[in-house]
């Protein structure tokens, strides 16, 4: 049997009369957001594989945070910080 999307269920339980569990004040689940790191976060939370734009955003986010955690901000200097390293170092004048 295929499975269906949230969407298809809501449908097929509106058609047969039925009422969607009481989760959280009875919300319904808000879509994915797919390709984003939260996107993924819903996945993980839902106990769903995730999707290859939800996966490439996921590393995406994970080899930012690792690039700032290594190298400050951005991973990159800007010309003044350069500059001033260099001088603190005793670098050409």
């Amino acid at each position: 049997m295929a499975e269906l999307t949230d969407a298809q269920l809501d449908e097929l339980m509106e058609a047969i009369g039925l009422t969607p569990p009481k989760n959280r004040g009875g919300s319904k689940r808000k879509p994915i957001a797919h390709g984003t790191y939260r996107g993924a976060r819903q996945h993980y939370y839902r106990r769903e594989p995730l999707c290859e734009e939800c996966r490439d955003a996921e590393r995406a986010y994970q080899a930012e945070r690792k690039t700032k955690q290594r190298h400050g901000r951005t991973g990159y200097l800007t010309e003044e910080e350069w500059q001033a390293r260099r001088d603190a170092k005793g670098g050409a004048q």
